[in-house]
């Protein structure tokens, strides 16, 4: 019998399944008959108008018929995972991140290394793919899941490609049937399924002439391949230099390298921009390569609609676009002398002073940004979202005098946003810091609420303690 899915936590008041009767602790079972083994299952199934809902309570089986709108939400909350029972990655790429990670326990104590454990779980599932945008190979699909996928319509994927030469993939992916990977994107196609793809370069790996061959195999696979971003390896101080076989030394791109990249993708954007009716330049540079050459990030219309912005394609300009629209409503003062830090990466920390010069604006505002450096991982490592707890706190006392309001990205956390990635929680982090405020922000608009309540400025239209730049 198929695993279940289904736990429900909460009910939406006056939702459908709140006037059907459903109640938190129920287990879902099934939709029309249909077993809902993920969330995948459930949202192909809750589409209908009506729904007989197979649910259990308290070891007793039952069933509901619900009416709702066409577009209207059932109204339930699940307790679980989205899909609890991960497909677990069969491959033994070359750049893995697992590989990235110190050992998962110490060697001479046997002890867990202080690591999130769900960390060294390799996850290559087709379901979290089309929930979230995770990127698979494609190389563990048995015929199940081909008919499910075409069943469900499962569209888009995102598809680790990394470079298209057969015998190269099977080198870099070593997983089974890793050299197939055209003809998995062409049955994705036959199939009704379009998919985003990406690739991880590695220097002397898939760079080069390989590079031209795997843009030029994608674009041919257009309209099945909706875009190709090209992403430079990240390498930890576990795994650079890292040498397996009769591979190239493992290592990052310098300065000089990044540049022949960006020329080389170039060349195809170009031609793509001149001949799109969108100007869609169909393939991407992520932003770290902007970074290593400091080059200006591409305008907004480059990125079209940031179809792979969570690959780290387009953040930074999202983000100075986001600022401007934004910055507008931060407070012109604050009541008393306040003191901000803005905690950042080494790599974003340019761009977050540019940013900050707003900031530094605020009369009566003594306002820092402190770019962490990364020691867990290394000094290689320079992106906030690989920052551990301990480095951050670390280096907020070292940092001397207290702030009032510390700002810190939120991609820092985990999803439920309670544990760094040493597995250092919120609370523990938040009571090093007393009487700091302390503040995890996604995005400007966030980072701007903080700065507003820090004035006094309270939200939903109460009365303002402070005026309001209204500069742009």
């Amino acid at each position: 019998m198929p695993k279940m899915y289904g736990w429900v936590r909460e009910v939406v008041p006056e939702s459908p399944a709140d006037r059907a009767g459903l109640q938190p602790g129920d287990l879902v079972r099934s939709i029309n008959g249909n077993v809902i083994r993920d969330l995948v299952d459930y949202r192909f199934h809750v589409a209908d108008e009506e729904l007989v809902i197979g649910y259990d309570r308290q070891q007793e089986q039952h069933e509901v018929l619900v009416k709702k709108g066409i577009d209207e939400n059932l109204g339930v909350l699940f307790g679980e995972e989205p899909t609890p029972f991960i497909r677990q990655c069969a491959n033994k790429c070359v750049f893995c991140f697992i590989k990235g990670l110190p050992e998962r326990f110490a060697p001479q104590s046997g002890m867990p290394h202080g690591m999130r454990s769900s960390l060294y779980i390799k996850d290559d599932d087709y379901r979290y793919s089309f929930l979230f945008g995770n990127f698979v190979t494609l190389t563990n699909l048995k015929e199940l899941d081909w008919q499910r996928l075409d069943e469900q319509k499962l569209s888009p994927l995102y598809v680790s490609v990394h470079v298209t030469d057969p015998d190269m993939r099977r080198k870099m992916v070593d997983g089974p049937r890793a050299g197939e990977i055209l003809e998995h994107i062409q049955r994705l196609g036959e199939i009704g399924i379009t998919c985003h793809t990406q690739m991880v370069l590695c220097p002397g790996f898939n760079d080069g002439e390989l590079l031209d061959r795997s843009i030029r195999d994608l674009i041919a696979l257009r309209p099945i391949v909706e875009s190709i971003s090209a992403v430079p390896v990240g390498l930890t101080k576990y795994n650079n230099m890292l040498k397996m076989g009769d591979m190239p030394t493992l290592r990052r791109y310098t300065r000089e390298e990044a540049e022949v990249i960006i020329a080389q993708v170039e060349k195809y954007q170009r031609e793509f921009e001149a001949s799109e009716p969108d100007g869609n330049p169909f393939v991407y540079l992520s932003d770290e390569w902007y970074y290593i050459t400091e080059r200006e990030f591409p305008p907004a219309r480059h990125y079209g609609l940031y179809s792979q912005i969570e690959n780290g394609v387009g953040m930074t300009r999202f983000l100075i676009d986001q600022w401007a629209r934004s910055k507008r409503r931060l407070p012109s003062r604050m009541p008393e002398p306040r003191r901000a830090t803005i905690v950042t990466s080494t790599m974003a920390s340019p761009v977050i002073e540019d940013l900050a010069k707003d900031i530094k604006k605020i009369e009566n505002l003594d306002t820092q940004v402190l770019p962490v450096v990364n020691k867990f991982f290394g000094a290689g490592i320079t992106v906030a979202g690989l920052l551990c707890g301990q480095d951050v706190l670390d280096a907020l006392l070292e940092n001397g005098t207290p702030a009032d309001l510390i700002l810190l990205p939120r991609v820092m956390l985990d999803n439920d946003g309670v544990r760094f990635l040493d597995d250092m929680t919120v609370e523990e982090f938040k009571e090093k810091l007393q009487p700091a405020r302390v503040e995890f922000v996604r995005n400007a608009p966030e980072t701007i609420d903080a700065l507003r309540s820090l004035a006094g400025i309270v939200k939903g239209g109460e009365r303002q303690l402070v005026r309001v730049q209204s500069r742009l």
